[in-house]
C-alpha cells in the first residue's frame, strides 16, 4: 500500500492506494456554520485507476502496511499508518503477527508537514546550515503527533494483515481466517478511537464492499501485548509454539495510574494470554487471564513503600465485583481465581475483600462458576525459593483437568476438545510473581498435552528439551513485555522464568529493576499516561474525526432540537461539610448536630465530607502518616448517617497525609453514580509534604459532573499571597483520568480549612461579636480575605458563597465556645469554608455545627442540584425515526434515470453480482453496464444505487448491532463472515474423541506416526511494492493485468462534493445533479426546569449567593 497527497483549490486530499483500490480522505469546505467544534472530512471508496489527473503525488518514500484511523489535534486532521513492521509470530500456517516499530501521521488539512521529514525528537529535519551558536532547532514547531508516534512505536503494539488478532485460537478456528471488523473484539483494538468512524463507515457498506475495505489492508486493527514464535521439535515432530497476549484498554494506564476496577468492571492490566503449539498432525492452544484485584484501591507513588488504599465500601463494590466475573464466566466458563498476594498488611487488606465479595455475592457461586486459590507467593518461595512454584500444581490439577484445553486434529480437521474454563492469576501489580504462576500452569497443561496425545513418555525427563527450554524463553520475553507497558522495565525474575534457576546476577538485576520504577513512576508516568490518553480519545474536549455526511448533519440538529424528548431533568439533595478536626480521635462524639442539624427532616442523596487534621500536625506523623485515622473517620461517619432508616454507602475515600474527604451516597441512588476518581496535590514545605495541599474527588450523576476540592491552605493572616499560589497549584496539578481538571465539571464545590482571616485588629473582631449589633457579621464580611479575593476576581473565578450568617469558626479553646484565650490570642476567622460554582446549583443552606471536640467548628451546606439523564435507547430510537424520516422526504431527489458504466476491476467479485450500496428497501434505479471494448475484462457489475444517504452512525458502540437493523433488508448472496464461536457456549467435546485426560483417562486417538513431518510454509499475501517510485507506475499496477481501459468508478458512501454553506452536490460517473437545501433549524427550547420540592422549614430557605 502506498500513501498520496493531492492539493488543489483550497482542498487537500490523502489517498491510501492498495493493489486494486483506494481510500480517498479529503478536507471539507463550506460546513463551518454547521459544524461548529467538529472535526470533518471526506471519504471515497474508488478504483485505483481513477486517481489519475487529480494531481496525486506520492507523500511518502515508505512503504504503508496499514492504515490505523484519524485524530484531530488542536484542529489538524491526520491520517495515521504504519510504516515499519517485523514480522514477529506465526501461530499456524496462513496467520502472520507484525510488531510495528513506525508509525506516521501525515495532515490532510494544513501542509505545514507535507514532504517533512522528522527526526528522533519530533522537529522537522532541515538542511544542514551554519547557525553559529544558535541551537537550530529554536523556533522550530514540533510534529503534533510526535509522542503518539513514539508510543506506537516503542514495540509493545502488534497487527495482523490476515487474521483476526483479537481473538482466540478456539474461537476464530480454522476454516475461516475473516479480516471482517465485524468479529473482533474491542476490548483488545488500541485504535478504536481513531477507527471509530471509518467503522461506522464500513458499517453502511454492502458486504461486497466490506470485504474489500477488510481484505485490501483499509483497516487495521492494533493491539497491545506482545507476540512470538519459536520453531523447536518435540522428538522428531516439528513444532511451532507461540505466545501471544493482549492488553485491554479498558483501563489502560501506567502503574500506579491505573489499579484495581473501574465502574464499568474493567480492571488494571487485564491482558489475555495464549500459547500455541502447531504441527502438522495436532494443534493445541491454552488460555489464560490476569488482571488488578477486582476492587476500588490505589496506591501513591511519591512514597517509597506505597500503601494500599481502598477507596469503596464493600456494599458499593459488590455490584460492580460482580459484573466483572459474570463477564468473564460468559466469555470463558467457570473462572478459577490464582491469587498470590502476601500477608503483608498492605496485601492482606486487599486478599480479605476479595474473599468477602465471593463469600457475600449473590450472583456468584462460589466452588461452582468462581473458584479461588490462594498461594501466598512470598512464603511458600521463602525457603526453597522459585522453584517452590511448583507446589501450586497439586492445587490446581482438579481444574486444570477440569478446564482442560483446545486441541484440534490437523490431518482430519476436527476439533478434538475445548477449553472450558479459564485461570484469572493476580498479584499486587500482575507482573512478576503472576507469570511465573502462569508460566508454570502453561508448562503443566501442555505437558499434560503431550501425554494425552502419546508425543512424549508419559515419565519423561524434559527440562533439557528443546522445546521446554524455548517455551520458557516465550515466557520470559512476554512477561518483560508486559513488565515494560505498565511499569517501564523488564519483569522481576525473568531470569528464573529464562533459565530455571535464579543468579546473583539476576538478583542484582532485579534491584536495579525495582530503583528504576520507582523512579519512572514519579517523574515519567504522568507523560506516558496523557500519551495513552490521548491514543484512547480521553483527554479533555477531544473529539473523534467525523466522516461528514448530510444525513448525519440532518440528525445532530433534530436531535439537539429534540433533546426533551430523550433527556430528563432530576434533582439531587447534596450535604456537604468542612471540620479541622485538630487530630481528634474522641470515639465517643456525636456528630449528628453536624449532619442532621435539623433531624432526619432531610436526608441528602449524596453527603461529602471533608476533614483537615486527621493526624497531629507534627514532623514524625506527617512523614509516617497513619491511615488507619482515614478507617476511623469513615466507620464514624458511616454510624451516623445511618442512624434513621435510609441507608448510605460510601463510594469514595481520598486521604493524603493529614487531609481526608468522603463520599458517600444513598443505597437507592448509587446506581446513578459513574466514574467515581480521586486526586491529590501537596502543597506543604513546597510541594514535599501533605500538611498542606488538596484531595479531591470527581464523578457523574446521570450525565451531570462533580467535583469536590478538599483544601487545607497556607496558615497566617497576613500569607495571602501563599494562599494565591496554593490554589493555582491546587488548580493545575489535581488530574484525573482522561486529563480531566477541577474545572472542567459542571459542579464544583471547594470546601476546607482555607485559612482566610479577617483584616481587624484582634479587639475589634472580639468587641463586635460580642456586641452582635443588628449588622455584626456583615461588619466583619467586608473585612473578609476570602470574600475581597473572589469579589476581585483574583482566585476562585466564577465561584459563588453562600450568605453567611453564622459566627467565626476558627479558633476556640478546646472543649468551649470561648475563642482563643491562650497566650496567642488569635483572632477570630471565618477560615473553614464552602464556596461552589455551577448554573444547577441551589443553596439550601449554610451553617456551622455547635461540636466542641476540635478548635474548629465544622461548617455545612446543602444544596438542591438539577442533574440530567439521557436515555441512550430512545435517543437510538429517535435516531431511526429521524433516519427514515430524512429518507422518506428525498427519496424523490434520489431517483435519477442516467447510466454509469461498471466494470469490475476485483477478482473477488464475481460476474452479474449485484451489489447493494445502501441496504435498504428504498426505490432504485439500476444500471446497465455500457461495456468497454476491452477483451481482458473479466465480468461487469450491475450496480444498484440508491440516492438516500446511508443510516447515521452508532449512537455508541454497544448499540451497533440495533443501529444496523433500522429496516428489514435483503440478505446477501455471499456470507462473509462466519458466525463467531465463544468460549461460554461452545464447551463441547468432539463425539469423536473424548477430552484429554490424564493416565486414568487415556483417550482414544490412533498411533502418531513415526519420523520427520515438516511444517507448511507461511502464504505471502500482497506482493511487494517497495521498488516503485513515481505514482505513475503505481497507477499502471492493477491486479490481474487489468487494462487501463477497463476502468472502473466504484464511489461509495459518501462521495461528497461541497461547494457552499448551502448546496451539497452529489455527483455520479455521468455528471447527474442532485442539490438539497439546509433549511434552517429554529434555536433550542430550553427544557422547563423541574420544580423544587419545599422543606417546609423556616431556617432551610433556600439562599442568594453574596
Amino acid at each position: 500500500m502506498h500513501i498520496l497527497l493531492s492539493r488543489r483549490r483550497d482542498q487537500g486530499k490523502i489517498a491510501l492506494v492498495s493493489e486494486s483500490f483506494a481510500l480517498i480522505f479529503k478536507t471539507m469546505q463550506g460546513t463551518e456554520s454547521q459544524s461548529e467544534k467538529k472535526a470533518l472530512c471526506g471519504i471515497e471508496l474508488v478504483t485505483k485507476n481513477e486517481l489519475r489527473d487529480q494531481g496525486f503525488r506520492k507523500l511518502s518514500p515508505h512503504h504503508i502496511h496499514g492504515f490505523i484511523g484519524l485524530i484531530d489535534i488542536e484542529g489538524l486532521i491526520f491520517v495515521g499508518v504504519i510504516t515499519g513492521r517485523s514480522k514477529v509470530a506465526h501461530p499456524t500456517p496462513g496467520e502472520t503477527v507484525d510488531k510495528i516499530f513506525a508509525v506516521d501521521f501525515f495532515c490532510l488539512n494544513d501542509s505545514t508537514w507535507d514532504f517533512v521529514e522528522i527526526d528522533t525528537a519530533g522537529y522537522p529535519i532541515l538542511d544542514e546550515v551554519d547557525t553559529g551558536t544558535r541551537d537550530p532547532k529554536e523556533g522550530l514547531q514540533k510534529h503534533p503527533c510526535h509522542e503518539l508516534r513514539k508510543l506506537l512505536s516503542n514495540g509493545s503494539f502488534y497487527y495482523s494483515s490476515d487474521f483476526d488478532l483479537t481473538s482466540t485460537l478456539q474461537n476464530r478456528g480454522f476454516t475461516n481466517h475473516s479480516l471482517s471488523v465485524d468479529s473482533f473484539e474491542d476490548e483488545y483494538m488500541w485504535n478504536s478511537f481513531l477507527m471509530q468512524e471509518i467503522i461506522n463507515y464500513r458499517d453502511r457498506l454492502d458486504d461486497n464492499y466490506k470485504q474489500i475495505l477488510d481484505e485490501e489492508g483499509f483497516l487495521t486493527t492494533v493491539i497491545r501485548g506482545f507476540a512470538e514464535s519459536f520453531t523447536t521439535y518435540v522428538k522428531r515432530l516439528k513444532i511451532t509454539l507461540t505466545v501471544i497476549s493482549k492488553q485491554s484498554w479498558k483501563r489502560a494506564g501506567t502503574r500506579f495510574n491505573a489499579r484495581g476496577i473501574d465502574d464499568e468492571g474493567n480492571v488494571a492490566n487485564f491482558v489475555e494470554t495464549e500459547l500455541i503449539m502447531y504441527s502438522d498432525e495436532y494443534c493445541y492452544a491454552l488460555t489464560q487471564v490476569r488482571g488488578s484485584v477486582p476492587i476500588f484501591w490505589e496506591q501513591d507513588p511519591s512514597l517509597i513503600n506505597p500503601k494500599v488504599q481502598i477507596t469503596r465500601s464493600a456494599e458499593a463494590t459488590q455490584p460492580v465485583f460482580d459484573e466483572h466475573f459474570i463477564r468473564l464466566i460468559d466469555k470463558y466458563g467457570p473462572v478459577h481465581i490464582v491469587n498470590l498476594l502476601s500477608t503483608k498488611s498492605n496485601e492482606l487488606d486487599l486478599s480479605k475483600r476479595y474473599r468477602e465479595h465471593l463469600r457475600k455475592s449473590e450472583k456468584l457461586t462460589l466452588n461452582k462458576d468462581v473458584f479461588l486459590t490462594e498461594f501466598n507467593f512470598h512464603r511458600e518461595t521463602a525457603q526453597e525459593g522459585f522453584l517452590a512454584v511448583k507446589k501450586i500444581i497439586p492445587i490446581l490439577r482438579d481444574s486444570i483437568l477440569d478446564s482442560g484445553y483446545f486441541s484440534y486434529d490437523v490431518k482430519n480437521k476436527e476439533v478434538l476438545s475445548k477449553q472450558q474454563g479459564i485461570f484469572r492469576t493476580n498479584c499486587l501489580d500482575c507482573l512478576d510473581r503472576t507469570n511465573l504462576v502462569q508460566q508454570t500452569i502453561s508448562l503443566f497443561v501442555f505437558r499434560t498435552f503431550l501425554n494425552d496425545f502419546e508425543l512424549i513418555n508419559r515419565n519423561a525427563y524434559i527440562e533439557d528439551e528443546d522445546f521446554y527450554i524455548k517455551e520458557n524463553v516465550l515466557w520470559a520475553d512476554h512477561g518483560d513485555q508486559i513488565s515494560q507497558i505498565y511499569t517501564g522495565t523488564n519483569a522481576l525474575k525473568s531470569s528464573f522464568s529464562r533459565k530455571g534457576k535464579m543468579s546473583f546476577a539476576g538478583a542484582l538485576s532485579d534491584a536495579t529493576k525495582s530503583v528504576s520504577r520507582m523512579y519512572i513512576n514519579n517523574f515519567m508516568d504522568k507523560g506516558k499516561q496523557q500519551n495513552i490518553d490521548m491514543l484512547l480519545g480521553r483527554l479533555p474536549n477531544q473529539i473523534v474525526v467525523q466522516l461528514f455526511n448530510p444525513v448525519n448533519e440532518y440528525i445532530d440538529l433534530k436531535l439537539k432540537n429534540l433533546s426533551n424528548e430523550y433527556t430528563s431533568s432530576s434533582t439531587a439533595n447534596i450535604f456537604v461539610g468542612t471540620f479541622n478536626v485538630n487530630g481528634m480521635s474522641n470515639r465517643r462524639a456525636d456528630l449528628s448536630e453536624w449532619l442532621f442539624p435539623i433531624g432526619n427532616k432531610f436526608k441528602p442523596d449524596m453527603v461529602v465530607l471533608g476533614l483537615q487534621e486527621v493526624i497531629e500536625l507534627t514532623a514524625g506523623s506527617i512523614l509516617n502518616a497513619d491511615y488507619t485515622k482515614g478507617s476511623f473517620w469513615e466507620k464514624k461517619v458511616g454510624e451516623c448517617l445511618n442512624q434513621y432508616d435510609e441507608k448510605y454507602l460510601l463510594l469514595r475515600v481520598e486521604q493524603m497525609s493529614s487531609l481526608l474527604i468522603l463520599f458517600f451516597v444513598k443505597s437507592d441512588k448509587t446506581n446513578n453514580v459513574k466514574q467515581v476518581e480521586g486526586s491529590t496535590k501537596k502543597t506543604g514545605f513546597k510541594g514535599m509534604t501533605g500538611n498542606k495541599g488538596a484531595v479531591a474527588i470527581r464523578f457523574e450523576y446521570g450525565n451531570t459532573s462533580f467535583c469536590f476540592v478538599n483544601a487545607h491552605l497556607s496558615a497566617g493572616a497576613s500569607h495571602v499571597e501563599e494562599r494565591r499560589k496554593d490554589y493555582q497549584s491546587i488548580i493545575k496539578n489535581i488530574s484525573f483520568a482522561r486529563s480531566k481538571k477541577i474545572l472542567h465539571h459542571d459542579s464544583i464545590f471547594w470546601l476546607g480549612d482555607l485559612n482566610y482571616r479577617i483584616d481587624l485588629p484582634n479587639e475589634e473582631v472580639r468587641m463586635i461579636l460580642n456586641g452582635k449589633g443588628k449588622h455584626y457579621i456583615d461588619e466583619l464580611l467586608e473585612n473578609d480575605q476570602l470574600t475581597r479575593e473572589i469579589n476581585d476576581g483574583v482566585i476562585f473565578q466564577g465561584f459563588c458563597e453562600p450568605t453567611l450568617q453564622f459566627e467565626p469558626t476558627y479558633k476556640f479553646d478546646f472543649g468551649t465556645d470561648i475563642y482563643d484565650s491562650s497566650e496567642k490570642a488569635r483572632t477570630p476567622s471565618w477560615t473553614d469554608r464552602i464556596i461552589y460554582k455551577g448554573n444547577n446549583l441551589f443553596p439550601l443552606a449554610y451553617s456551622a455545627a455547635p461540636l466542641r471536640v476540635s478548635d474548629h467548628k465544622p461548617v455545612y451546606a446543602a444544596y438542591r442540584a438539577n442533574v440530567i439523564f439521557v436515555n441512550e435507547v430512545i435517543k437510538l430510537d429517535l435516531t431511526r425515526k429521524l433516519y427514515i424520516d430524512y429518507k422518506k422526504n428525498h427519496i424523490e431527489e434520489g431517483s435519477t434515470n442516467s447510466e454509469t458504466t461498471m466494470v469490475d476491476s476485483n477478482p473477488r467479485l464475481e460476474a452479474s453480482t449485484k451489489v447493494t450500496l445502501f441496504n435498504d428497501n428504498a426505490d432504485t434505479t439500476t444500471f446497465k453496464p455500457k461495456l468497454m471494448p476491452n477483451p481482458t475484462a473479466k465480468s461487469s457489475l450491475t450496480i444498484t444505487q440508491n440516492i438516500p444517504p446511508p443510516p447515521p452512525p452508532r449512537a455508541n458502540s454497544s448499540m451497533k448491532s440495533r443501529l444496523l437493523d433500522i429496516e428489514d433488508s435483503t440478505p446477501s448472496t455471499t456470507n462473509l463472515t462466519p458466525s463467531k464461536i465463544t468460549l461460554s457456549t461452545a464447551v463441547s467435546i468432539s463425539s469423536k474423541t473424548p477430552p484429554p485426560l490424564p493416565k486414568s483417562r487415556k483417550p482414544d486417538l490412533p498411533p502418531r506416526a513415526i519420523g520427520s513431518v515438516s511444517s507448511t510454509k507461511l502464504q505471502e499475501t500482497r506482493p511487494d511494492l517497495q521498488d516503485i517510485t513515481n505514482v505513475k507506475d503505481l497507477l499502471d499496477m492493477d491486479s490481474d493485468s487489468t487494462s487501463d481501459e477497463t476502468k472502473t468508478d466504484i464511489q461509495l458512501g459518501e462521495n461528497i462534493i461541497i461547494d457552499s454553506k448551502e448546496d451539497l452536490e452529489i455527483e455520479s460517473k455521468n455528471d447527474s445533479k442532485i442539490r438539497s437545501t439546509n433549511k434552517k433549524i429554529p434555536p433550542l427550547i430550553p427544557a422547563k426546569k423541574p420544580q423544587l420540592e419545599s422543606l417546609k422549614i423556616d431556617s432551610w430557605k433556600p439562599l442568594h449567593p453574596q
